[in-house]
Protein backbone atom coordinates (compact mmCIF):
# COMPACT_ATOMS: atom_id res chain seq x y z
CA UNK A 1 0.00 0.00 0.00
CA UNK A 2 1.12 3.54 -0.57
CA UNK A 3 0.54 6.61 1.56
CA UNK A 4 -1.91 7.82 -1.09
CA UNK A 5 -3.89 4.57 -0.93
CA UNK A 6 -3.98 4.76 2.87
CA UNK A 7 -5.27 8.33 2.67
CA UNK A 8 -7.91 7.37 0.11
CA UNK A 9 -9.06 4.38 2.21
CA UNK A 10 -9.38 6.61 5.27
CA UNK A 11 -11.15 9.37 3.35
CA UNK A 12 -13.65 6.97 1.78
CA UNK A 13 -14.31 5.14 5.06
CA UNK A 14 -14.92 8.54 6.68
CA UNK A 15 -17.43 9.41 3.94
CA UNK A 16 -15.50 12.51 2.89
CA UNK A 17 -15.19 13.82 -0.62
CA UNK A 18 -11.78 14.72 -1.96
CA UNK A 19 -12.73 18.38 -1.65
CA UNK A 20 -13.72 18.03 2.00
CA UNK A 21 -10.53 16.16 2.85
CA UNK A 22 -8.37 18.56 0.85
CA UNK A 23 -9.96 21.49 2.69
CA UNK A 24 -9.15 19.81 5.99
CA UNK A 25 -5.49 19.68 4.93
CA UNK A 26 -5.46 23.13 3.32
CA UNK A 27 -4.51 21.43 0.06
CA UNK A 28 -5.84 21.75 -3.46
CA UNK A 29 -8.25 18.94 -4.36
CA UNK A 30 -6.37 18.13 -7.58
CA UNK A 31 -3.14 17.66 -5.60
CA UNK A 32 -4.93 15.28 -3.22
CA UNK A 33 -6.29 13.35 -6.20
CA UNK A 34 -2.79 12.90 -7.64
CA UNK A 35 -1.50 11.75 -4.23
CA UNK A 36 -4.31 9.22 -3.91
CA UNK A 37 -3.63 7.88 -7.42
CA UNK A 38 0.11 7.59 -6.72
CA UNK A 39 1.03 10.23 -9.28
CA UNK A 40 2.52 12.47 -6.63
CA UNK A 41 4.00 11.88 -3.18
CA UNK A 42 2.57 13.44 -0.06
CA UNK A 43 4.88 16.26 0.93
CA UNK A 44 6.56 15.38 4.23
CA UNK A 45 5.29 18.65 5.72
CA UNK A 46 1.84 17.00 5.89
CA UNK A 47 3.06 13.87 7.72
CA UNK A 48 2.21 15.05 11.22
CA UNK A 49 -1.32 16.19 10.47
CA UNK A 50 -2.17 13.20 8.28
CA UNK A 51 -0.63 10.70 10.74
CA UNK A 52 -2.72 12.24 13.49
CA UNK A 53 -5.92 11.41 11.64
CA UNK A 54 -5.61 7.64 11.72
CA UNK A 55 -3.17 5.05 13.07
CA UNK A 56 -3.25 3.05 9.82
CA UNK A 57 -2.07 6.07 7.85
CA UNK A 58 0.53 6.76 10.55
CA UNK A 59 1.90 3.22 10.13
CA UNK A 60 2.08 3.58 6.36
CA UNK A 61 3.85 6.94 6.59
CA UNK A 62 6.30 5.56 9.17
CA UNK A 63 6.97 2.49 7.00
CA UNK A 64 7.71 4.51 3.89
CA UNK A 65 9.55 7.42 5.52
CA UNK A 66 11.83 5.10 7.54
CA UNK A 67 12.40 2.72 4.62
CA UNK A 68 10.77 -0.11 6.58
CA UNK A 69 12.59 0.43 9.89
CA UNK A 70 9.14 1.04 11.34
CA UNK A 71 7.07 -1.45 9.41
CA UNK A 72 3.41 -1.48 8.44
CA UNK A 73 2.63 -5.04 9.49
CA UNK A 74 -0.90 -4.72 8.12
CA UNK A 75 0.59 -4.86 4.65
CA UNK A 76 2.39 -8.13 5.41
CA UNK A 77 -0.45 -9.68 7.41
CA UNK A 78 -3.64 -8.40 5.76
CA UNK A 79 -5.76 -10.99 7.62
CA UNK A 80 -4.41 -10.09 11.05
CA UNK A 81 -7.23 -10.36 13.60
CA UNK A 82 -7.63 -6.81 14.90
CA UNK A 83 -9.85 -7.69 17.83
CA UNK A 84 -8.15 -6.36 20.99
CA UNK A 85 -8.31 -9.76 22.73
CA UNK A 86 -6.67 -11.49 19.75
CA UNK A 87 -3.98 -8.83 19.56
CA UNK A 88 -3.38 -9.11 23.31
CA UNK A 89 -2.81 -12.87 23.01
CA UNK A 90 -0.54 -12.38 19.99
CA UNK A 91 1.49 -9.70 21.76
CA UNK A 92 1.88 -11.84 24.88
CA UNK A 93 3.15 -14.69 22.70
CA UNK A 94 5.62 -12.34 20.99
CA UNK A 95 6.80 -11.03 24.37
CA UNK A 96 7.39 -14.59 25.53
CA UNK A 97 9.48 -15.29 22.43
CA UNK A 98 11.45 -12.09 23.03
CA UNK A 99 12.06 -13.09 26.64
CA UNK A 100 13.40 -16.48 25.52
CA UNK A 101 15.65 -14.82 22.93
CA UNK A 102 16.98 -12.38 25.53
CA UNK A 103 17.70 -15.24 27.92
CA UNK A 104 19.70 -16.90 25.15
CA UNK A 105 21.56 -13.74 24.16
CA UNK A 106 25.25 -14.47 24.19
CA UNK A 107 27.26 -11.40 25.07
CA UNK A 108 30.42 -12.97 26.48
CA UNK A 109 33.35 -12.01 24.27
CA UNK A 110 35.03 -15.40 24.65
CA UNK A 111 32.13 -17.17 22.87
CA UNK A 112 32.24 -17.85 19.13
CA UNK A 113 31.55 -14.50 17.35
CA UNK A 114 29.19 -16.14 14.85
CA UNK A 115 27.11 -17.62 17.67
CA UNK A 116 26.97 -14.21 19.36
CA UNK A 117 25.89 -12.57 16.09
CA UNK A 118 23.12 -15.11 15.49
CA UNK A 119 21.92 -14.68 19.05
CA UNK A 120 21.81 -10.89 18.65
CA UNK A 121 20.01 -11.25 15.32
CA UNK A 122 17.31 -13.42 16.89
CA UNK A 123 16.75 -10.81 19.62
CA UNK A 124 16.55 -8.08 16.96
CA UNK A 125 13.82 -9.97 15.08
CA UNK A 126 11.87 -10.71 18.26
CA UNK A 127 12.01 -7.03 19.27
CA UNK A 128 10.67 -6.07 15.85
CA UNK A 129 7.83 -8.60 16.16
CA UNK A 130 6.84 -7.08 19.50
CA UNK A 131 7.03 -3.51 18.20
CA UNK A 132 4.91 -4.27 15.13
CA UNK A 133 2.15 -6.01 17.05
CA UNK A 134 2.24 -3.43 19.85
CA UNK A 135 1.85 -0.57 17.33
CA UNK A 136 -1.24 -2.20 15.86
CA UNK A 137 -2.71 -2.83 19.31
CA UNK A 138 -2.14 0.82 20.20
CA UNK A 139 -4.04 1.87 17.08
CA UNK A 140 -6.89 -0.53 17.74
CA UNK A 141 -7.17 0.73 21.33
CA UNK A 142 -7.31 4.31 20.02
CA UNK A 143 -10.20 3.36 17.75
CA UNK A 144 -12.05 1.13 20.20
CA UNK A 145 -11.89 3.47 23.19
CA UNK A 146 -11.67 6.87 21.48
CA UNK A 147 -8.20 7.52 22.88
CA UNK A 148 -6.44 10.73 21.89
CA UNK A 149 -2.98 9.70 20.68
CA UNK A 150 -1.51 13.19 20.83
CA UNK A 151 -2.47 13.78 24.46
CA UNK A 152 -1.35 10.26 25.44
CA UNK A 153 2.05 10.83 23.82
CA UNK A 154 2.43 14.14 25.65
CA UNK A 155 1.46 12.53 28.96
CA UNK A 156 3.86 9.64 28.38
CA UNK A 157 6.75 11.95 27.53
CA UNK A 158 6.08 14.06 30.61
CA UNK A 159 6.09 10.94 32.81
CA UNK A 160 9.42 9.90 31.28
CA UNK A 161 10.90 13.33 31.99
CA UNK A 162 9.69 13.12 35.61
CA UNK A 163 11.23 9.65 35.97
CA UNK A 164 7.82 8.05 36.48
CA UNK A 165 8.31 5.60 33.60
Amino acid sequence: MSIGEAIRNYRVSSNMTQQQFANRLSMDRSVLGRIERGERELDASYDTIVSGLNWRIALEIADQRTDGYISNILEHLPNLDLHPAALKDLLLRELSELEAALEGLVLAKHIDPEKRRKSAERVWHEIRDVLEKASVLQGVLEEEFGLNRKSLIQKHELEIKKGER
